[in-house]
C-alpha cells in the first residue's frame, strides 16, 4: 500500500494535468472520483501536522484535498436540509462497494499513466497501457455485471453506472490519443 507521501504525489500531478487542460472546480472533483478513497486514506491515517506538510509540498494535492472538503460540507448540509438528491439511496453492501472502490482507484491510475505518457511522448508504453486498460475494462464489465445481479433499487444502479460510464470514456479518449 502507498505511503501518503506517494498517494499525495499521484494527486498533484494528477490535478495538475487536468488543470493544464482547463479543468477546474466540480468538473475536477468528477474527473478525480477514482482518487477520493486515496484522500480519506491520507485523513484518517496521518497526522494534522504530516497532512498540513503534504499540503505544502504538493499544492495540486491540497486544491483537491479543499474542493474535496467543500463538496463534503455541501452534501452534509444537503442531507442534513433533507434536499440531497440521493439521500433516499441505500448504502453499498460491503463486497459492491470494495468492488466498485477497486475499479475506480484503477480508473485514477489509468488516467494518470495515459496523461503522462502523453505529456511526456512516451510512445514505448502504449502497449502496456492498452494491456493495463484491457484489464480495467474487464473489471468494469465485472462489477457492471455484480450491480445487475444485486437487489439495488434501480436508481442506485443507474447513478453508479452514470458515474463510470463516464470514467471508462474519459479513458477510452486517452487510450487513442
Amino acid at each position: 500500500m502507498p505511503d501518503a507521501s506517494q498517494i499525495a504525489t499521484a494527486i498533484n500531478l494528477r490535478v495538475r494535468q487536468l488543470e493544464a487542460q482547463g479543468i477546474t472546480g466540480i468538473a475536477l472533483a468528477n474527473h478525480m472520483i477514482g482518487h477520493m478513497q486515496d484522500l480519506h486514506q491520507i485523513y484518517n491515517t496521518t497526522s494534522d501536522r504530516t497532512l498540513r506538510d503534504l499540503c505544502r509540498r504538493f499544492p495540486g494535492f491540497e486544491r483537491y484535498a479543499r474542493l474535496m472538503e467543500k463538496v463534503s460540507e455541501q452534501n452534509q448540509a444537503m442531507a442534513a436540509a433533507g434536499t440531497h438528491p440521493y439521500g433516499d439511496l441505500p448504502e453499498l453492501p460491503e463486497p459492491l462497494k470494495a468492488s466498485l472502490l477497486h475499479v475506480m482507484r484503477a480508473a485514477g491510475e489509468l488516467e494518470r499513466e495515459f496523461q503522462a505518457a502523453v505529456d511526456g511522448g512516451r510512445g514505448d508504453q502504449a502497449e502496456w497501457l492498452t494491456a493495463k486498460r484491457r484489464r480495467w475494462a474487464d473489471d468494469l464489465q465485472k462489477l457492471v455485471h455484480e450491480f445487475q445481479s444485486s437487489d439495488l433499487p434501480l436508481r442506485t444502479q443507474a447513478l453508479v453506472q452514470q458515474a463510470v460510464k463516464a470514467m471508462a470514456a474519459r479513458i477510452e479518449r486517452m487510450g487513442q490519443e
